[in-house]
């Protein structure tokens, strides 16, 4: 098979990841090298109206030989967001060829737990409603094979960490599957990339946080409250009588005539929301985040840009929710109502503080560069063999 010419290789599964880093990072490329050839290796491809800047995508189900696929695409630089297995078996094969990786970091990790990890416990509990489990192994095998490796040592060795498989599983090969650097969002994560999948200092490299880009905090600090919303009733992760019974504990803990913010998701059914009627309340739904001294939210990206405007931020969390990554920086976190209100009772509307500002700027840097371009300028520097 002929394959078109490859610079700067993207590795992801689906559209959504490729939308998040990929697409961005392409665009900003452009502006850099209009002539720079771009391709990206998923399972899912984009439709006619996703709109992006990358000259060709490949499904990963129709390269039969990466060799092949590597060589004759003349891929200079490979891309990657996380240590999956099929993101490894593409980074052995580029690592054999001495075609040059980077990793970026795809997102934030908290209590032990952090984005790539799979604990040798619950492993085959997650592979087991996967329709993956074949497929992995599949690649585990193949791997395997190719740097002629015993494909049940390595397993042997694998299941018997307690926790973090993936990057257990990345050290069993010839070659340690890592990038050649990692783009961190911050320089809190340095330690945990150091110890945990083994790059030197010298491979970590700062580009800040992509969901602060063009964010620009306006200091307003307005005596008021903003509720971020999400889209969890909407994508069904939490039962509209739930969500109801936030709202109303929310509604009842706010008094009517205090100035109240509906950060709306650009999904968000705002019939939901109509138990705010009386309230002195404004609806943004394509806006900027407001800049106010009390914010109330779920996991959300936006929790990130609230924490640079303002330190009081409460987090409710649902019982079906997994502990937010920013719950370790807000004011209070609250399951039940009484929570809530007292949460809210606590607060100062009137009073803006900002002094958790320097401690979250090291965990996700707001960079004024931009981290999406100043990620492309770096990957064409490594690129054309400049000094990064």
């Amino acid at each position: 098979m002929f394959y078109m010419t490859i610079d700067i290789l993207f590795f992801e599964r689906t559209l959504a990841d490729l939308k998040k880093f990929a697409f961005k990072i392409s665009k900003e490329l452009k502006q850099i090298d209009n002539d720079i050839r771009i391709g990206a290796v998923a399972v899912e491809m984009p439709g006619e109206n996703d709109a992006n800047v990358i000259d060709i995508f490949v499904s990963r189900k129709s390269i039969k030989d990466i060799d092949a696929f590597l060589i004759e695409s003349g891929v200079k630089v490979m891309v990657f967001t996380q240590t999956r297995i099929p993101d490894m078996e593409f980074i052995l094969h580029c690592k054999k060829l001495g075609i040059k990786t980077i990793m970026i970091q795809e997102g934030v990790m908290f209590d032990g737990m952090n984005i790539n990890d799979v604990s040798a416990k619950n492993a085959f509990a997650i592979l087991g409603y996967l329709p993956k489990v074949c497929e992995y192994f599949g690649i585990v095998w193949d791997m395997c094979k190719y740097d002629n490796r015993s494909f049940f040592t390595v397993w042997k060795h694998v299941l018997q960490e307690k926790k973090n498989v993936t990057l257990k599983l990345a050290k069993e090969f010839t070659t340690h599957l890592i990038g050649d650097y990692i783009f961190t969002m911050g320089e809190y994560w340095d330690d945990y990339y150091l110890t945990e999948h083994g790059y030197n200092k010298e491979q970590i490299r700062l580009i800040g946080d992509h969901d602060l880009d063009g964010f620009v905090p306006t200091g307003k600090n307005e005596d008021a409250i903003c509720y971020i919303a999400n889209v969890l009733v909407e994508d069904g992760t939490v039962t509209k009588k739930d969500f109801d019974a936030f709202l109303h504990a929310f509604a009842e803990s706010v008094d009517k005539k205090t100035k109240l913010y509906i950060k709306l998701h650009p999904r968000s059914n705002k019939e939901l929301y109509d138990i705010f009627k009386e309230h002195n309340v404004e609806f943004i739904r394509n806006g900027v985040l407001p800049s106010v001294n009390v914010y109330v939210g779920h996991r959300s990206a936006l929790l990130g840009r609230a924490l640079y405007e303002s330190d009081s931020l409460i987090i409710w969390r649902f019982a079906c929710e997994e502990v937010c990554f920013y719950e370790k920086y807000a004011t209070a976190t609250c399951t039940k109502p009484e929570e809530l209100r007292k949460a809210l009772e606590t607060v100062n509307l009137h009073e803006h503080t900002n002094n958790k500002l320097e401690t979250i700027s090291k965990v996700y840097w707001n960079n004024p560069e931009g981290s999406m371009k100043m990620a492309a300028r770096l990957i064409n520097d490594y690129k054309n063999n400049k000094s990064i």
